[in-house]
């Protein structure tokens, strides 16, 4: 080997590295993120889930129309809110990805991270990704369809209409 292809192998490795780190990195504040985000869904959904079972004879049917479309509200703005961030996070990392690949590319010496390589695991790497992209819609889909829920239902009872079939006691 010449000097100058180990030097830039040499740079080349620790590119690889600092690569790696940043990915590492990136990782970590998309699992922080989501963390937050599926958390603070985790507090509403059991809300919205009592407060449409609230029978107070008096102020029950205001309440279990009015509470769970504010918490259907909620839980929209923090997806509306966290979707940016998640998403970004995830196209950083895929940027640093196709660096990583740019340095495979180069044929220096990176053996020590040769299963890097494997189609497998890039498809591992792919498949967080989407989850995290996707969990966002899924949570804003699932509130704006708990709102019509909670609409529906208030509407139903309002008007008379028998939502589950009564059980007989004879």
């Amino acid at each position: 080997m010449t000097e100058k292809s180990i030097v830039d192998d040499a740079q080349v490795q620790q590119s690889f590295r600092v690569c790696r780190n940043e990915i590492q990195h990136e990782y970590g504040v998309l699992a922080t993120r989501l963390n937050s985000y599926i958390t603070s869904q985790a507090f509403l959904v059991p809300g919205y889930a009592v407060s449409m079972g609230n029978a107070n004879p008096y102020w029950g049917p205001t309440f279990s129309l009015y509470f769970p479309l504010l918490l259907c509200l909620v839980g929209g703005l923090l997806t509306v809110r966290a979707h940016p961030g998640i998403s970004g996070v995830c196209t950083i990392i895929t940027e640093w990805h196709k660096r990583q690949d740019d340095l495979f590319d180069t044929g220096a010496d990176l053996d020590d991270y040769v299963v890097l390589k494997r189609q497998s695991v890039r498809g591992i790497h792919d498949s967080n990704l989407y989850f995290a992209q996707t969990s966002t819609w899924i949570f804003g889909l699932a509130w704006f369809l708990m709102a019509i829920l909670a609409i529906y239902l208030h509407v139903s009872v309002q008007s008379g209409v028998q939502i589950a079939p009564t059980i007989s006691t004879h």
